[in-house]
C-alpha cells in the first residue's frame, strides 16, 4: 500500500496564502484600464480664498511679515532703507541689482554672515494661499543668508506669485537640493508649549514684490 505524503505546516501555510491571494484577484474588476480617463482632479476648497499679489500680501501680514510692491529698479534703495537702523546687511550674490552691501554670500565666510543684521535672498516664487515664500538653494548659495540673520528680505517677481505651493511646483523643471517655503517668521513652540519668535530663523520678515 502506497503512502500519499501529507503537507506539512509550512506547506499549508503557503497554499492557504496562495489560495487567498487568487481569491483576491478573481475578485478584482477585470478590463482594458489604458483606455480609461483619468480621475478629475478637485477643485482646492479655502476658507478665505487668495489669489495673486493681493492675496499673498494678506495673507503675509496676517503672519506677522511685512511687504511692499516696487519697480526692479527700487529694490537697492528699499533693501538700504529697510535696513537702516538695523546694521550690517548680508546678500546672496545677484539677490537684488545694483545693491551693495557690506557682506556678499557665500564669500564673506560663516563667520562673518552670522554677524549680520539683515539677510537679502532671492525667492524664486510665493504662494498666495498659505502666504509663503519659496527659496532655492543653488539660487542662494545655500540657506545661511536666510537663516543667520534675525531679519531677512525677500525678493519675488510678481509674475512668480501662484494661488498655491502646489501650483509652483507642478511647473518646475529642474529641482535642487532643496526648496524651503518660509511661512512668515520663524516661530516654535517646542518647548512647554511657548510660543517664541525668531528661533531656528529670522524673528522678522519683510518681502520686496517686484512688478
Amino acid at each position: 500500500m502506497t503512502k500519499i505524503p501529507m503537507p506539512g505546516a509550512e506547506e499549508q501555510a503557503d497554499l492557504t496564502s496562495e489560495t487567498a491571494k487568487q481569491n483576491f484577484l478573481a475578485g478584482l474588476p477585470m478590463g482594458d484600464t489604458q483606455d480609461r480617463a483619468p480621475s478629475p482632479t478637485p477643485e482646492p476648497k479655502f476658507v478665505k480664498p487668495r489669489r495673486r499679489v493681493e492675496g499673498f500680501i494678506a495673507a503675509w501680514t496676517e503672519l506677522g511679515g511685512t511687504a511692499e510692491r516696487l519697480a526692479p529698479n527700487e529694490a537697492a534703495d528699499a533693501v538700504g532703507a529697510y535696513a537702516k537702523g538695523r546694521g550690517t546687511v548680508l546678500a546672496a550674490k545677484d539677490a537684488v541689482e545694483g545693491l551693495v552691501p557690506e557682506l556678499i554670500w557665500p564669500d564673506c565666510g560663516l563667520e562673518a554672515a552670522a554677524s549680520a543684521a539683515v539677510g537679502v535672498v532671492r525667492a524664486e516664487g510665493a504662494a498666495a494661499q498659505t502666504g509663503s515664500v519659496i527659496v532655492r538653494s543653488d539660487t542662494n548659495g545655500g540657506r545661511a543668508a536666510s537663516l543667520l540673520p534675525p531679519s531677512c528680505v525677500f525678493v519675488v517677481r510678481e509674475e512668480d506669485i501662484m494661488e498655491t505651493l502646489g501650483d509652483f511646483l507642478r511647473g518646475l523643471t529642474t529641482l535642487p537640493s532643496q526648496f524651503v517655503a518660509v511661512t512668515g517668521p520663524s516661530r516654535s513652540a517646542d518647548i512647554e508649549s511657548t510660543l517664541v519668535i525668531g528661533v531656528h530663523g529670522p524673528g522678522e520678515v519683510h518681502a520686496l514684490l517686484i512688478s
